[in-house]
Order: structure tokens, then sequence, then C-alpha cells
């Protein structure tokens, strides 16, 4: 697949994005790392490059939280944007 706002989506992020994209909280940000919260893998580095690219997005304080994710300050869940669908795959303007 060719890249997608300036990054190739691999395999490996790919994988990523449908971690986020599922939420349930398993990828969340905490104390400037984001980890998987199954593996306690810290996946900051590629959630930051697809922040940079636009391929998601952190949700802000007030953002209302999806099941099994938690209001506890300074936790932050992400989102995919048009291009991080785009990535998976899909549709850039369907909405998930």
């Amino acid at each position: 697949m060719p890249e997608v706002n300036g990054l190739y989506p691999t395999p490996t992020r790919k994988a990523l994005l449908r971690l986020i994209a599922a939420g349930g909280g398993r990828i969340y940000g905490e104390a400037g790392q984001v980890f998987d919260k199954q593996t306690y893998r810290r996946v900051t580095a590629m959630v930051k490059e697809f922040i940079d690219h636009e391929w998601v997005r952190a949700l802000t304080p007030d953002e209302p939280r999806g099941r099994g994710e938690t209001t506890a300050k300074g936790v932050t869940y992400y989102r995919l944007k048009d291009f991080g669908r785009q990535a998976m795959g899909g549709r850039p303007w369907a909405s998930h």
C-alpha cells in the first residue's frame, strides 16, 4: 500500500491502528508514555508518529470515554482520524 500522509501503513502499524480502533481502553497514555494495557508494551513512539501524520488524535479531557476507558485524570485515549482509517485500508470518510 502506498504511503498515507507521509507514512507507510506497515503490518505493525496497521495492527496498532486496529487496537486503537477497537477501543476498550487497551491503548492508553499516561505520564507522557503510551501503553498497551494487555501486554504492558510501550507504544509511545508509534502513537506519536501516528499523531504527527494525522492518523490518530488524543481525546480531550472533556470528551466522553468509551466502554473500558477510565475518566481518571491524566489518562488519555486515542481515536482514528481519516488518514488512520485510510491506512487500515478503509475509506477515509467512513465513520467509525
